[in-house]
């Protein structure tokens, strides 16, 4: 049983790298209800606390400015370690859509979810290719050390887009070459833009203010609201200097075109 117990907590505490890889074996989707076991939460308590310490992703929902009432998703949410606290952070207005491809951690985070009196946390079991997040609901997506792990990153991010509401970003944090062993285990930060490059999207930003030297966190916007701003109506002076021009016989300042224009300008501008 000690084995076994172990066996389970290296999968689901093996995040940020395997817990919520998408393309994890479908047997590891078979592990009964595992986070029920004394041993493993003791074992779940401790990682997140070391993980709190070392990370402090929680500063991340500042970074991503979210708020109470929000409607946010997580990708590859694996055990729940980060969508529990941005349940707690938008309040029981708000709503969380947890996304995972192994039905155990999506089961793991309902049960949590229960303990800790959260009930604004819905659980969505995706696909290697699809997070099937509900269609422009989203003030914001978070992917929390899980793009490395993504079989189709680009495919995904596809998909992304559709559950953003308008001017909706996509916040991603990965912790940038990390070795182990003597061997490189993570991407470089080039390899992650290089992914992103090929994306829906375009980095807003990158923020290094997290206090492990090796995170990093991407700020998303889609690249079709780059150009995108609102119309701006013509101002009277503008309609003045070029009604001179095209009919510089007539007055300007006198012509009650200008104003029929310009009020027009500025109701469409309004519509």
């Amino acid at each position: 049983m000690k084995n076994f117990l172990l066996s389970l907590t290296i999968l689901a505490f093996s995040a940020p790298v395997c817990s919520r890889a998408v393309g994890e074996p479908p047997q590891r989707q078979r592990g009964g209800s595992y986070w029920l076991q004394p041993d493993y939460e003791r074992e779940r308590e401790a990682y997140e606390k070391k993980r709190d310490a070392d990370y402090q992703e929680v500063r991340v929902l500042d970074i991503a400015g979210v708020k109470p009432r929000m409607i946010v998703g997580e990708v590859g949410a694996g055990n729940g370690y980060f969508s529990l606290k941005l349940a707690r952070r938008i309040g029981p207005s708000g709503k969380v859509y947890a996304n995972d491809i192994v039905r155990d951690f999506l089961a793991e985070i309902r049960d949590r979810s229960k303990q800790q009196n959260l009930s604004n946390i819905e659980t969505i079991l995706g696909t290697e290719t699809d997070p099937r997040l509900p269609a422009g609901r989203l003030d914001v997506v978070f992917m929390v050390r899980v793009l490395h792990d993504l079989t189709e990153p680009v495919q995904v991010l596809e998909k992304v887009t559709a559950s953003l509401k308008p001017g909706a970003k996509v916040i991603v944090v990965e912790t940038e070459d990390r070795e182990q062993d003597g061997k490189r285990s993570l991407q470089t930060r080039q390899q992650f833009l290089d992914v992103i490059a090929r994306s829906p999207f375009m980095v807003e930003r990158i923020d290094k203010s997290l206090p492990n030297p090796r995170s990093v966190v991407f700020i998303l916007a889609p690249k079709r609201m780059r150009h995108l701003a609102a119309p701006r109506a013509p101002t009277r002076q503008g309609l003045r200097s070029w009604y001179s021009t095209s009919f510089p016989d007539d007055r300007a300042e006198s012509c009650p075109m200008i104003e029929r224009m310009a009020r027009h300008a500025s109701l469409r501008s309004h519509a």
